[in-house]
């Protein structure tokens, strides 16, 4: 058993099993166009829980509520990349009993290396608050401080100690169902709604209209859990149900003892702890470099600008983030597809089609964002033009790169995706200061976005993608575990969770 065969591709020393059956125009089309009809839905979700904050917190208070409630959109790399791993290792098994056997190994240990890293972190938390922390960092006003510290903490530690169900959505992307997903997304967005009016009707402090995406979030994941691990159609039960193999006893189907404990014993030396972490170390640095770029827009104003400044950045992000995951999730149903043959025909009729469409959204984006802001806010809270340009022409470049983000799969890509997600982390936050010393206040971070990703991202992106559908690699048999360094496999949800 190879590293390359726990983390990432094949898992059988053979040639990968044919992609998926759906072709990815029809799985695309599926999910875009579910993701179309229920964005009005997450959209009105979002802008009444935007109004709702507002309303019982105020226009300056608006924007650290957010940052509170929305922290946990920062940290998906929290994982440390190991959840990847499961997406591509279902996308790819193939029915055999070794297959079966290694998926289950890699989920249980994945899931119990999540489960320590959660409680780490919910640690680290909870003593974060205690000291007063996160109100020194974030500049929070006096009045809300105490109640910062204490809500920040406990929105980290719903989502750490959540971690291990986050292994349910890679179960779900794995097995081409990414349109469930999509569905499930409406989940946080209602749930929101409804935890936020009942705690401004309760009449609580106004630091705790944060809780309502955590809780709501945690109610999504174990609806995944259902369904990625007890569904009898949908989850993964399906796939780890072996077809019977020669190496089986041909009177009871059970396999032969011997042949048995050497599988068993290969399994478990392969998907050890350490090569599960250095499997996962480029997709952590590809996530964490992406996902702190994206994010880095509301950290650094809470902590360089107003608190006015603030708030007029969050209202056209809570508009942008509906729109930008229309085309992160139609994306994903190319990961599968890429996990077996990177076809230089689907490469290139995705980059267009994702494109085109970014542009389209940007433009809609644009046009409607302000007067939909002012309605939500009754004019308090309206975004100015540099706000709205700067998000629209990122979207436009995030949308360009989306195609590239589901092929570099590999342990090579993911190495070549950290390399572009860390540097665009290093243009990005200075880029941003740097636009706040010019004078641009809450535009400087989709400004500072737009160029980093075009430059870090996008442009070398297509570069290295070209060379690589032109030429794709033949894998060869892995070397033995103790000199093949531990391969990157299938890239996590990167920056766009479902509330998106």
């Amino acid at each position: 058993m190879t590293e390359e065969t726990v983390h990432a591709a094949s898992v059988n020393p053979g040639p990968p099993r044919p992609g998926p059956h759906r072709s990815w125009t029809a799985m695309f089309a599926r999910t875009a166009g579910l993701r179309i009809a229920v964005l009005p839905i997450s959209a009105l979700c979002a802008l009444t829980t935007a109004g709702l904050t507002v309303h019982y917190a105020g226009v300056l208070a608006f924007g650290f509520i957010t940052l509170v409630a929305q922290l946990q959109l920062a940290l998906p790399f929290a994982d440390l990349g190991m959840g990847a791993a499961v997406a591509r290792a279902v996308a790819r098994v193939d029915g055999s009993a070794r297959a079966a056997e290694e998926v289950r190994t890699l989920i249980r240990r994945t899931a119990l290396l999540l489960l320590a890293v959660g409680l780490l972190g919910a640690t680290a938390a909870a003593l974060s608050g205690v000291y007063g922390f996160w109100s020194r960092v974030f500049e929070v006003p006096e009045t809300l401080a105490p109640q910062v510290d204490l809500v920040m903490s406990l929105v980290l530690g719903v989502f750490f100690l959540s971690l291990p169900l986050g292994i349910a959505e890679r179960v779900l992307v794995g097995r081409d169902r990414s349109d469930v997903l999509v569905l499930l997304g409406l989940l946080p967005s209602v749930g929101n709604v409804l935890v936020v009016y009942a705690l401004g009707q309760l009449g609580v402090p106004v630091a705790w209209l944060a809780l309502g995406l955590p809780l709501s979030t945690l109610g999504f994941l174990g609806v995944c859990g259902y369904l990625a691990f007890l569904h009898p159609r949908i989850g993964i039960r399906t796939i780890l149900i072996p077809e019977r193999s020669a190496n089986e006893n041909p009177v009871d189907g059970c396999p032969v003892p011997a042949e048995h404990d050497e599988r068993r014993e290969e399994i478990a030396e392969g998907t050890s702890i350490r090569l599960i972490l250095l499997g996962g170390l480029p997709v952590l640095l590809a996530t964490a470099g992406m996902v702190l770029s994206e994010q880095h827009g509301r950290l650094v104003l809470a902590s360089a600008a107003t608190a006015l400044d603030l708030s007029e950045y969050a209202i056209a992000l809570q508009l942008y983030m509906p729109i930008y995951s229309v085309l992160y999730m139609a994306a994903t149903v190319l990961w599968p597809r890429f996990a077996v043959d990177p076809s230089p025909q689907l490469w290139r009729r995705a980059n267009l089609l994702l494109t085109g469409l970014g542009a389209c959204a940007a433009l809609g984006f644009i046009i409607f964002a302000r007067p939909v802001a002012g309605l939500v806010t009754g004019g308090a809270l309206v975004p100015s033009w540099g706000v709205v340009l700067g998000l629209g022409a990122a979207l436009v470049a995030q949308a360009a790169h989306l195609t590239q983000t589901n092929l570099f799969t590999d342990r090579r890509g993911f190495w070549r995706q950290a390399a572009m997600s860390l540097v665009l982390l290093i243009l990005v936050v200075p880029g941003t200061l740097f636009g706040i010393q010019l004078g641009l206040g809450p535009a400087a971070p989709g400004v500072s976005m737009a160029l980093g990703v075009t430059l870090a991202q996008v442009i070398p992106g297509l570069l290295m993608a070209s060379r690589l559908v032109r030429h794709p690699r033949t894998e060869a048999p892995a070397a033995p575990p103790a000199t093949d360094p531990a391969p990157a496999p299938m890239p996590a949800v990167q920056a766009a969770p479902l509330e998106r």
